[in-house]
């Protein structure tokens, strides 16, 4: 990736000098693409599969053709929250383009299998990869899991970055110092967490999925098996910018990428215990239970 848009969230690219498969620059958006095929309040689509976004108050983003970004901004290169949404939102929206399958989840590397998290916002997901990793688990990704699911050999995880976002309660509970201030949410803070001792720079096979439940909140950690038309709906629900993908006329193809994913895979429910505090009194529990998954 090359980008005019300064991204210390990244690590540096030490290869060869290929063209980059991506390109972000900063330049003007039109308020109105032209053939527009399909709408939302914030995203466009049109006919040439060119995606418009527009986040309030922070910047207009125009994805192209999966390798080409452009960002309208009025703010400063330092201003968090341009790299946020581009990181975050924009990444889904390249995947979809180039045919890859992002699922909202955190992933991790531990002892030598990949597991991935998946959960809607808030369910936990960097809490849970937080916690693995004071075990000695390694980071491929953080809420967004990158899956090429047409990889050789099985779906592989491509890595993204080694940041967290995590909330200010989080970080008190579990003694970890915030690092830069992201945004706020309420009453909530998001800071930003530099893991790049902790993280997996390589593309790795994914060995397993758990889906968060939210609905099952217990005293304890368990995990539920999830088989057949289950688990193709825990994956279908935790496509990261489903949304989008469907304006862009890739429904058919994200929801068979899950049927094809759920029968590869070993797929189980998370039932996590109430509250950031009781949650960190059973981490110790969490690699013991993700090794079922094996």
């Amino acid at each position: 990736m090359r980008s005019e848009w300064a991204l210390p969230e990244l690590v540096a690219w030490s290869g060869d000098d290929r063209a980059p498969d991506i390109a972000i620059r900063i330049g003007e958006v039109p308020a109105e693409l032209d053939g527009i095929t399909g709408r939302t309040p914030l995203v466009q689509v049109n006919a040439q599969g060119w995606l418009r976004y527009t986040v309030r108050g922070v910047a207009t983003y125009l994805v192209r053709d999966g390798n080409a970004v452009i960002i309208d901004t009025p703010h400063p290169p330092d201003t968090a929250d341009v790299a946020l949404f581009l990181l975050g939102s924009v990444l889904g929206f390249l995947c979809h383009q180039r045919g890859l399958l992002p699922l909202h989840a955190s992933c991790v590397v531990l002892d030598g299998k990949v597991f991935a998290m998946a959960g809607h916002s808030g369910a936990g997901k960097s809490t849970l990869a937080a916690l693995l990793l004071a075990q000695g688990a390694w980071l491929l990704s953080d809420d967004v899991t990158v899956i090429d699911i047409r990889a050789e050999g099985g779906p592989r995880v491509l890595p993204t970055y080694p940041r967290q976002k995590m909330w200010r309660d989080t970080l008190d509970t579990l003694g970890i110092a915030p690092g830069r201030y992201l945004r706020s949410t309420v009453h909530l803070e998001k800071f930003d967490r530099q893991v790049a001792d902790r993280f997996e720079s390589a593309p790795m096979r994914l060995d397993g999925v758990c889906q968060i439940n939210l609905q099952m909140r217990e005293n304890s950690l368990r995990i539920v098996p999830l088989d057949g038309l289950a688990a193709v709906r825990m994956l279908y629900e935790n496509v990261y910018r489903r949304t989008a993908a469907g304006l862009l006329g890739r429904s058919d193809q994200v929801f068979a990428d899950c049927a094809a994913l759920s029968a590869q895979l070993p797929h189980r429910a998370l039932v996590l215990p109430n509250g950031i505090k009781r949650l960190a009194q059973h981490g110790g529990e969490l690699a013991t239970l993700l090794a079922q998954l094996r």
